[in-house]
């Protein structure tokens, strides 16, 4: 089963100073998942790393996109899913519109979707992972 990771998966797992850090490695360890990126949450992990330090040069970033996606277990799905595809159960404003679009894709590609955020896991639970920190 391949999983999306969403984009404070991915922050998390590349910055060691993210709250969710350890967690995030704990899980990735002990589950050594076939894991996934989009250009959503790649983007998301390239404009977030760069605001949080701001004196990394973009060329460090894209190098640390790369190590990511360049794991064995990688694997990318493309944004080829039309919006109108989305199930926009839970959505309440512009904050749930990615995440519906994430769980999405991963219904679309016969994966999950590993996510930090409980609302989004008890909600799409057939389809989000929960990656429990504390």
């Amino acid at each position: 089963m391949v999983r999306l990771l969403d984009g404070n998966v991915l922050i998390a797992l590349a910055d060691e100073s993210h709250v969710h850090h350890a967690a995030a490695k704990a899980w990735f360890v002990a589950t050594q998942p076939w894991f996934a990126t989009c250009p959503i949450t790649q983007g998301t992990l390239v404009r977030i790393l760069l605001r949080l330090h701001t004196q990394a040069h973009v060329s460090v970033v894209v190098a640390t996109l790369r190590q990511l996606t360049g794991h064995p277990h990688h694997r990318f799905w493309p944004d080829a899913l039309d919006y109108l595809r989305v199930n926009w159960k839970g959505v309440l404003g512009h904050r749930q519109v990615t995440d519906a679009y994430l769980v999405a894709l991963a219904r679309a590609n016969g994966g999950k979707l590993a996510t930090f955020d409980r609302g989004l896991a008890a909600l799409h639970a057939d389809i989000a992972e929960l990656i429990e920190s504390k």
